[in-house]
């Protein structure tokens, strides 16, 4: 069972943060994240990773992943983050990570600027420090795990949108954090590709859920009552997706209004059988989650990431230009084979 910690973030929001540690067979009795072994002499690595918020599918996926590295390259793995999307929550949880001089330090941030000084004090206290699935790309990371690149992102979900509206038509974008890098790129990369490829397609708006599927609920049929003629929704990340389909069907538009969005084959399939959202496109966070743990790994032994594969993960490319250390393409969700992946992730 994860620890459970609360406190009071410089912002004054009551903030809760789970932490769970997993490690190899030989890791002693009792060990924890203040008290494990550092890297150094044969002594076990420590690799932790902050994701935005703990406690939904997603992030709970990439722990899984990042668990099954900790057994198999023999690393301890640390899990810690706060339950909101909260950036002062974050960088507390780097700071308490960074006084127990953990070897390797993997965020997903929730705001890029925000973080940017942490990462830069972690760096500064000898740690390797870098992002994933979410980057600080102006800041002292030394990579980026990068689920997929912007682009493929970006125009899997135009194209899977457009399959269902015939490319034409009002729609808008339901997002979660505002200060999201990915988000923000995706969306960027969004806009550009529908003007090109779909000029017939006309973008009303991109509202902003946190990362709160009521909320994106909410703002998904305040949307479809502003525009009546309405006829896409994407829902950008895992809890503003299942958030659109089901405002989609509470409206009893199913089939009227069309959808897609970034979401886990697990919480989308009751509403891809509905038809509430025909296509969820997504990557296997178990995967990411695991290459991240690797990427730690490899930074505190001073190797490269230069490889074709971690582990049972074919297909991995290290862009060294870019820092970034590429999972591979996305993949979409339908009818056919969203049933496949339920229940995995």
């Amino acid at each position: 069972m994860p620890k459970i910690f609360k406190w009071t973030t410089a912002t004054g929001v009551a903030a809760v943060v789970a932490l769970t540690v997993s490690a190899c067979s030989a890791t002693p009795p009792g060990g924890g994240p203040s008290g494990g072994e550092g890297h150094g002499g044969g002594k076990q690595v420590r690799v932790a990773f902050v994701p935005k918020l703990v406690g939904i599918p997603y992030f709970t996926a990439m722990q899984k992943g990042g668990e099954q590295a900790a057994k198999d390259l023999g690393v301890k793995f640390i899990y810690q983050g706060p339950s909101t999307g909260d950036s002062a929550a974050q960088i507390q949880v780097m700071d308490g990570l960074i006084s127990q001089h953990v070897d390797a330090i993997a965020v997903a941030p929730n705001d890029p600027a925000a973080i940017a000084p942490v990462i830069k004090r972690a760096k500064a206290a000898g740690i390797k420090v870098f992002t994933t699935d979410t980057d600080a790309p102006t800041s002292e990371r030394q990579v980026f795990v990068q689920q997929a690149t912007d682009t493929a992102i970006g125009d899997a979900l135009v194209d899977s949108l457009a399959e269902q509206t015939g490319g034409k038509g009002k729609w808008a974008i339901v997002s979660c954090g505002p200060t999201a890098q990915n988000l923000n790129a995706w969306i960027k990369e969004q806009k550009a590709y529908t003007k090109k490829k779909y000029p017939d397609m006309e973008l009303v708006g991109v509202k902003y859920a946190g990362e709160d599927q009521d909320k994106a609920a909410s703002i998904a049929k305040d949307l479809m009552t502003a525009n009546p003629d309405l006829k896409g929704l994407v829902g950008e990340c895992t809890t503003s997706a299942p958030g659109v389909a089901q405002a989609i069907a509470d409206a009893g538009k199913t089939g009227e209004v069309f959808s897609t969005g970034i979401a886990t084959p697990t919480a989308m399939e009751k509403y891809v059988k509905s038809g509430a959202m025909a296509k969820v496109v997504l990557w296997n966070p178990a995967d990411l989650g695991y290459l991240t743990v690797w990427a730690g790994k490899q930074l505190a032994d001073g190797k490269s990431l230069n490889a074709t594969d971690a582990g049972d993960i074919k297909g991995i490319r290290y862009q060294e230009a870019l820092k970034t250390l590429l999972l591979g393409e996305p993949l979409v969700f339908d009818k056919s084979n969203i049933s496949q992946y339920a229940g995995k992730f």
